[in-house]
């Protein structure tokens, strides 16, 4: 089946699973201390923190154990570090250490520096375009979620 034989939204979903590829393969380069998961999980800890790892988990959309893993292998590499909760002292809370910020802030920058190396024959209007139409979509997935939570 080619591209034009399929609606447009079938054609996008085509695209997002190449998507998939391009993220993996630019994030094994730049996020090679981290894995893609562990920026991930980093990254939100960075922003929200300090969190229970129920928080986290619930944010990346994953099994509590899942986050457990991911936190525990950025706890042994120094990149958070865990707390007990001053409302709950049977709950313990994770954050991000200096080391934590340094290694997402560099991870940051190869992944900005990765991506610039393949945008290099874009525009900055294409480029543009592209980044409205990614929040476009995640906005309104999101907005659509929401509708069926409150459903």
């Amino acid at each position: 089946m080619t591209t034009d034989d399929m609606t447009p939204t079938e054609a996008l979903v085509r695209q997002l699973y190449g998507l998939r590829r391009v993220l993996r393969d630019i994030g094994r380069h730049a996020l090679v201390e981290l894995g893609g998961q562990g920026f991930t999980a980093l990254a939100v800890v960075a922003v929200q923190g300090p969190l229970r790892v129920s928080d986290v988990a619930q944010d990346l959309g994953v099994d509590l154990s899942v986050a457990s893993r991911q936190l525990a292998a950025l706890a042994a590499d120094g990149y958070i570090e865990r707390r007990p909760d001053a409302n709950d002292r049977r709950a313990q809370l994770v954050e991000i250490t200096p080391a934590g910020r340094r290694a997402l802030t560099d991870a940051h920058r190869r992944m900005v520096a990765a991506f610039d190396e393949v945008l290099s024959d874009w525009s900055a209007a294409e480029v543009d375009a592209l980044r409205a139409g990614i929040d476009r979509l995640r906005a309104d997935h999101a907005a659509l979620e929401q509708q069926k939570e409150t459903a």
